[in-house]
């Protein structure tokens, strides 16, 4: 049920994003859950949401390789609760998060998570918010 849910995260976000002032959004032929982001900045984004407690996301490994095979910039974004609220990671900060801080599971995921998982690292509430960030690092 958790993953239904967290997959409507996604789709609301990305509705919300195509309705948002010239923002464009296209799923990209990387992976289901990342999006071509067009606007005043082209960048890739990877987004993952989770519906209820515990917060815990699944970041594929062979998604994060190929996005860092590509000369795009590119962020991933960990929805929760809402399609409203989340993390905006860089990639930098993914690169730091993978070497040092999270464990790659079994099937190939790392496996984030709130707290200390996601150490330097802010919420952010709100589309705009989060259309800022992405325009903005």
């Amino acid at each position: 049920m958790n993953i239904l849910k967290g997959t409507q995260l996604v789709y609301d976000f990305i509705k919300a994003l195509n309705t948002y002032k010239g923002i464009r959004v296209n799923r990209s032929v990387i992976s289901r859950n990342v999006f071509e982001f067009h606007c005043q900045v082209n960048c890739l984004l990877y987004v993952k949401g989770r519906a209820e407690k515990p917060y815990r996301w699944g970041v594929t490994a062979n998604v994060v390789d190929r996005l860092q095979a590509k000369k795009l910039r590119w962020y991933v974004i960990l929805l929760f609760e809402s399609f409203e609220k989340g993390y905006l990671l860089t990639s930098n900060d993914v690169e730091h998060y993978i070497q040092h801080v999270w464990p790659l599971g079994a099937d190939g995921d790392y496996k984030p998570a709130n707290g200390s998982y996601l150490s330097r690292s802010s919420p952010i509430y709100g589309i705009q918010a989060f259309v800022d960030a992405i325009e903005n690092i």
